[in-house]
């Protein structure tokens, strides 16, 4: 587990390395995720950050692809797509009635994202969502942040951490 605050390298399938600074009081738990059908590439990791104490949210980040050096304008626009796929899906069980796909500024590479509010949240379950994509050096990145009432500052750490992401290469 990493320190509070502590810079942590995530190994990719071709060996080079996410970089994520973990915010003060959160923990982090590698979990395989299988290789989608029909995808002959290697199986990817989601890193699933959780609090330490207190009240439960959930953190995913997951590498998805690495792209060619160049290829960020095509990507960007690939990502964006996807994230508004993923806010039309939601959109029926949300409260609100459009969800708009915001750009993640100050990202090291181009990224967006959605958040939506859970109409009728399942006890156990969570109330907000936020939801994206972006580039970190060659790699793209999905993330999920899901949290409850006045955990504004999740969500804020959260994107923060994003941001400050880097790739390294092997």
């Amino acid at each position: 587990m990493a320190a509070d605050g502590e810079k942590k390298a995530f190994a990719l399938p071709d060996n080079s390395k996410l970089e994520l600074t973990i915010p003060p009081g959160w923990k982090d738990e590698l979990k395989a995720n299988q290789a989608a059908k029909g995808n002959k590439g290697p199986a990817t990791s989601t890193v699933a950050l959780t609090p330490r104490e207190g009240a439960p949210f959930q953190v995913s980040v997951t590498p998805v692809a690495r792209q060619k050096p160049g290829a960020s304008v095509d990507t960007a626009i690939k990502m964006r797509h996807s994230v508004q796929q993923g806010a039309d899906k939601v959109k029926p069980s949300a409260t609100e009635q459009y969800l708009p796909v915001e750009p993640l500024t100050g990202a090291p590479g181009p990224g967006y994202y959605f958040s939506a509010t859970d109409r009728e949240p399942k006890p156990g379950e969570f109330k907000y969502l936020t939801q994206g994509m972006l580039l970190v050096g060659d790699v793209v990145v999905g993330f999920s942040i899901l949290t409850n009432d006045a955990q504004e500052k999740v969500r804020d750490q959260a994107l923060a951490m994003l941001k400050s992401a880097s790739h390294v290469a092997r």
